[in-house]
């Protein structure tokens, strides 16, 4: 990295980061999203395959602009640098940036050990997306490696007046699948799924956008798709 960040920012608690900014009367809960517990009271869910229709294999072919679905990645740069949904917008949260220990990153971009991090404004996020996305009936589906950032994201674009905003629920890298499974002396554990049955667990076992699914992935950093304020603040290489 070019211009080394010299200061790690305080994480703040989970439900922090994902609440937004405290308000006098909280929005109600409509569920509990499946993996992470959170709450949710965004639109619904939605799988990388059915994103993956609406965004690329459809795209040009919706007949009303506001109808015309866009993908937001709310991954930090180095994330979205290593592979993204095609035409996907950049705008991290609930950080911009992590620096990373002598490990590095992973295939996909997120460090392997954080030791710095860089936090999003929830309010700069919001004015940031109503600049990119002014109407609030366009279909946004919030990405993010897993699917838990993205869960706050959706939550915060729903309080700011989005009618039309899901979830894509496994993510784009994906996450381990676990089910129950017999050992040799008769007793039951929760092992990985070894989902492509191909005798190895591997990364391609996960089961988000990029892994199981395979779907087509982007690596370019499209001037009219990425985060401006990251790309003109902060020098990094990685």
């Amino acid at each position: 990295m070019k211009n080394p960040i010299r200061w790690a920012f305080a994480l703040p608690l989970l439900g922090a980061i994902f609440a937004g900014p405290a308000s006098a009367q909280e929005p109600p809960c409509r569920f509990y999203e499946n993996r992470s517990g959170l709450c949710g009271h965004y639109h619904s869910e939605i799988s990388p395959a059915e994103a993956f229709v609406d965004t690329v294999v459809k795209r040009g072919k919706w007949a009303r602009p506001h109808e015309r679905a866009v993908i937001l990645d709310v991954r930090s740069t180095p994330e979205y640098k290593a592979g993204h949904p095609e035409h996907a917008i950049n705008v991290p949260y609930p950080f911009i940036y992590q620096g990373c220990d002598a490990k590095g990153r992973a295939l996909d971009g997120a460090c392997l050990t954080k030791v710095s991090q860089i936090d999003q404004d929830p309010a700069f996020f919001v004015e940031y997306v109503k600049k990119r996305i002014p109407n609030k009936d366009t279909p946004i589906y919030t990405l993010c490696r897993t699917g838990v950032r993205s869960v706050g994201a959706a939550n915060l674009l729903t309080d700011a007046g989005y009618t039309n905003v899901r979830n894509i629920w496994e993510g784009f890298w994906g996450i381990s699948l676990k089910a129950p499974k017999v050992q040799a002396d008769g007793s039951v554990k929760e092992t990985a799924v070894d989902l492509n049955h191909d005798g190895a667990y591997d990364h391609r076992d996960l089961n988000g956008w990029r892994n199981h699914q395979g779907l087509p992935y982007d690596t370019r950093l499209l001037p009219h798709l990425i985060y401006w304020p990251a790309a003109e603040t902060y020098q990094w290489n990685d």
